[in-house]
């Protein structure tokens, strides 16, 4: 054999041992892990998502989490936590139909009643955009409430936060995201609003630094940085309903109805917290 062709001999001989070695077994694919609670996914948990949903990737969603989520978004939707789509349970067709396509794909495996708890039903989630004549701004929108109001204009009303003007520098609550349009929380953003101070113009706008913290983190520009916050916030406050800060986010803990009195004790002192805060605008 010349060297030249003993040389390609050993080179193939090595490239397919190593092929070899690099190919998992197999059945041998790594543990998905939920990208919020961070506890493994299982097939009976697995959240089947209509924007994130790939068998193959190892960070998933499990269907308590986002479920979690989107009971506290505006009417009952929340937002992919990886992509930041809107998103909501599927109706009980949908679920069905996602469901019984799993099952057709997946191996047959027992997992009792995991799916089970309070209006859990299915971990089968669904875009909850529809187009459609915001009943607010009067604009044609993806609607995500069912009061047939639009994303901007619920969170909006849910976060009427104070902003600052870039001419006059005059200071007013804004019912409307405007957040979503800056950098950053310190630099101003690209979209105008009607100055009701001095200059009396369409001017450009950022929330007052005050108020930033105020910004919901899931709605925030990505530029912002503020998903792991917004995770590790889902994370704590998971924790702190199912057990006071004693259990885990996949553990059950304390009763619904104790949970419910605690939030609401919790809005209450928000609302009159607000309510003694000064407005510079009056």
């Amino acid at each position: 054999m010349s060297p030249s062709r003993a040389t390609t001999t050993r080179c193939v001989t090595s490239l397919s041992r190593t092929r070899a070695v690099a190919m998992p077994p197999p059945g041998d694919a790594p543990e998905a892990t939920c990208a919020v609670c961070l506890e493994a996914v299982t097939p009976a948990s697995k959240a089947s998502m209509p924007c994130c949903d790939r068998d193959t990737a190892s960070v998933s969603l499990c269907g308590p989490c986002v479920r979690f989520i989107c009971a506290r978004g505006p009417g009952g939707v929340g937002r992919c936590p990886k992509c930041r789509a809107h998103v909501r349970p599927a109706s009980s067709a949908t679920a069905h139909d996602r469901e019984l396509s799993r099952e057709e794909d997946a191996p047959s495996t027992s997992y009792g009643d995991a799916n089970e708890g309070e209006g859990e039903g299915s971990n089968a989630f669904e875009l909850a955009v529809m187009r459609g004549t915001c009943r607010l701004c009067m604009q044609t929108k993806d609607l995500v409430d069912e009061r047939s109001v639009c994303d901007a204009c619920a969170y909006g009303a849910r976060f009427t936060l104070r902003h600052e003007c870039s001419v006059c520098a005059h200071v007013q609550r804004i019912p409307h995201p405007m957040w979503r349009y800056q950098p950053s929380a310190e630099r101003f953003g690209n979209v105008s609003w009607a100055c009701h101070g001095r200059c009396g113009d369409f001017t450009f706008w950022r929330v007052l630094a005050e108020d930033a913290r105020l910004v919901p983190p899931e709605d925030a520009p990505a530029s912002w940085g503020t998903t792991d916050a917004w995770l590790e916030g889902i994370r704590r406050e998971m924790t702190r309903e199912r057990g006071d800060g004693a259990g885990t986010p996949g553990t059950p803990g304390m009763p619904g109805t104790l949970a419910a009195l605690r939030r609401l004790g919790r809005r209450v002192v928000d609302a009159a917290a607000s309510l003694l805060r000064p407005d510079p605008t009056q």
